[in-house]
């Protein structure tokens, strides 16, 4: 997705760029942390034992690396100070303040996106704001909401995994009972636990399919099926997960199945859904990327 035409500055405005901006963003910097200063800590702690969250520090540095792949056309943007931004920082702040009152952290996550978009609404305008939109937006990916998410999705997730591999599994000839979370065969029983979900995956995959969403060069409704693509082909590639977990199981027994294999399975994973994401981009016709972000 390409830019348009950036207007000249007219009598009254400045580049976005240079020194002033930079000492601006400095000092935004510095209150963003005085005021988020609680919540980042928390949530570095949580990206640091999470396994839900394992990828969170990524995803503030491919944010910055994106604003800085657009460093030269938000020089070019005229500061233009735009009072929409107002509604955003004061709306975040209410967001955080009433988190934070009800000790409630994963809201504190949004509201800080929330008012770093404002800021630069504010005091760069609507045309810096919009080269940056995604990249802000991007870092809703990092907020860690495993407790709310746990607690809604992995039950059924869970269910839904074993009722797949066990379908592929009889489909193979192989006989078998599935009674909620367990698959069980004559030689073998294997119990989709919590972290067998897909929960995890699904979380990444969902941020890597925004990430190849907007690097893509492609119609806008593409490029929103791509990342909608990111949700079932986690759940997909989870699924050939624990497939081939009890194929394992059963033809080398519980050691095998959930030994070396479990633990490296993960990456299997994801490398199985990376691969089902770009495929799902080829029959869209996205496989091209844009060129001013490498």
């Amino acid at each position: 997705m390409h830019s348009g035409e950036q207007r000249a500055p007219t009598e009254g405005e400045r580049p976005a760029g240079g020194a002033t901006s930079l000492s601006l963003l400095i000092v935004l910097v510095v209150l963003l942390v005085a005021c988020f200063g609680r919540y980042l800590i928390w949530m570095w702690h949580i990206w640091l034992k999470s396994e839900y969250y394992g990828h969170g520090p990524l995803i503030p540095i491919i944010s910055g690396y994106l604003i800085y792949t657009r460093r030269r056309e938000l020089a070019r943007t005229a500061v233009t100070r735009y009072l929409w931004g107002v509604p955003f920082v004061v709306g975040g702040l209410l967001i955080h303040a009433a988190a934070t009152y009800l000790n409630v952290n994963f809201p504190q996550g949004f509201a800080m996106v929330v008012v770093l978009f404002g800021l630069v609404v504010l005091l760069w305008g609507w045309d810096a704001a919009r080269v940056v939109a995604f990249p802000i937006a991007f870092l809703g990916f990092m907020v860690p909401t495993g407790r709310l998410l746990v607690t809604t999705f992995s039950l059924p997730l869970q269910l839904g995994a074993a009722q797949m591999a066990g379908r592929v599994v009889a489909f193979m000839g192989v006989p078998l009972t599935v009674h909620g979370t367990t698959i069980t065969l004559p030689s073998y029983s294997f119990e989709v636990a919590q972290a067998c979900s897909g929960l995890k995956s699904t979380i990444a995959m969902s941020a890597l399919a925004a990430l190849v969403a907007y690097l893509a060069v492609a119609p806008m409704w593409k490029r929103l099926l791509v990342f909608a693509a990111g949700f079932p082909v986690a759940l997909l590639a989870n699924g050939a997960r624990i497939t081939l977990t009890v194929m394992l199981g059963k033809s080398f027994g519980q050691a095998a199945a959930e030994g070396f294999f479990h633990t490296f399975s993960g990456v299997l994973v994801f490398v199985i859904g990376l691969v089902g994401l770009f495929l799902v981009a080829k029959v869209l016709g996205c496989e091209k990327m844009r060129e001013d972000i490498f």
